[in-house]
């Protein structure tokens, strides 16, 4: 008897798999997060499989979504999503904690004990280095490297980069709506 190769992609997977792409380039280009881009689209499942079924309980809901039962009801009563702050924020929530009660806009790289590399520790230890969160935070315009100290950088230039990004996503998501709704 020959085994069946459970691997192989269905032609719907393929098409689900082109749009999951399509949704990792928008998002990694505009800067959004993956974790909360999960959360929309868990709270999105859920509402909507309790829509298709009023009377659904939740552990209907969850062996349709395949989304854990304990996740229902907090998806199906709440307005908001709750996502964790990622630990490139955190390690950046300090940082600006830091400059503030000290005035400055400065931050040892390493060598002491409030320096950037034991904030990263704290947040990061052995999943991220302080090289990888500095690049990011870089990158994203929130911090320059001066020597033996990282700077924060002014609030306007990210915030502009962040106006961009918005607007670039919301054009991608009116794009997406109208070029679906006669599909669905």
């Amino acid at each position: 008897m020959k085994k069946s190769n459970s691997n192989q992609q269905t032609p719907m997977g393929k098409s689900v798999e082109d749009i999951a792409k399509i949704m990792a380039e928008a998002t990694l280009q505009n800067d959004f997060p993956y974790k909360e881009f999960m959360e929309y689209y868990k709270m999105h499942m859920v509402r909507l499989a309790k829509q298709a079924k009023k009377k659904s309980t939740v552990v209907e809901i969850s062996a349709r979504t395949g989304i854990d039962r304990r996740f229902i009801a907090p998806y199906l009563n709440s307005d908001k999503i709750s996502v964790k702050p990622s630990k490139v924020a955190k390690v950046y929530a300090d940082v600006v904690a830091f400059c503030e009660k000290n005035d400055t806009r400065k931050i040892l790289k390493n060598d002491d004990k409030k320096s950037f590399e034991v904030l990263c520790q704290k947040h990061a230890n052995g999943s991220l280095t302080p090289k990888a969160i500095y690049t990011e935070l870089w990158r994203l315009g929130l911090m320059k490297d001066v020597g033996t100290h990282y700077k924060l950088k002014k609030p306007s230039s990210a915030e502009k980069k962040v106006a961009k990004a918005t607007k670039r996503m919301q054009a991608l998501s009116v794009a997406i709506q109208e070029a679906v709704k006669d599909k669905l």
